[in-house]
């Protein structure tokens, strides 16, 4: 990927996708905020919606500060009249900079949910996952997040799936990746 890229979602919006950056804090947090908070309990697992906002703060300070070595993370911006507005990401990490699987995670803000930008986000990060020499993604998905393994589904990616205590296991085989990255190009 590029260092910037734009996408436009199935209904029409410019966005732009670029790498996250150490002074994006702000942007996390003010899409934190903008999240249901269904959508906060399938990304987090948990309930997250009393966070003091020191801690809000904390959270995204470190998700916005990355090792390049193990971690990458993508942020999809929105431009509207009051400003600049984070309404996905996408990011790996993997434990050492050599390992070869890594485990990843994907937010889209609501109202940009079904647009296409999840997907969008998911090729993206595992074609760039590939190029570092990553050769499988796993995730944590809440087992009720269908939307999510429906996205996986139709992907064509090669994975397998394993659900326990109502979160399902993603392993997913990106070696095939730069078949399918031709048509997110």
């Amino acid at each position: 990927m590029k260092n910037k890229e734009t996408f436009t979602t199935r209904d029409g919006r410019q966005l732009t996708i670029r790498y996250m950056r150490d002074n994006d804090a702000a942007l996390l947090v003010d899409m934190f905020h903008h999240l249901s908070a269904r959508t906060k309990r399938f990304r987090f697992h948990s309930y997250v919606e009393k966070l003091p906002d020191e801690q809000v703060w904390r959270k995204a300070v470190a998700l916005s500060t990355l090792d390049p070595r193990r971690q990458v993370a993508l942020v999809a911006i929105w431009r509207a009249g009051d400003g600049d507005h984070a309404v996905g990401v996408a990011r790996f990490s993997r434990a050492a900079p050599d390992d070869i699987e890594a485990e990843a995670a994907i937010v889209v803000r609501d109202d940009f949910q079904r647009a296409g930008l999840g997907t969008c986000l998911m090729f993206r990060l595992m074609h760039i996952a590939h190029s570092m020499g990553i050769r499988y993604i796993m995730a944590w998905v809440m087992a009720e997040n269908r939307q999510v393994l429906r996205m996986l589904q139709k992907s064509g990616l090669p994975h397998k799936q394993s659900t326990s205590r109502g979160e399902t296991k993603l392993s997913v085989s990106i070696a095939e990746i730069d078949k399918l990255w031709t048509k997110f190009e």
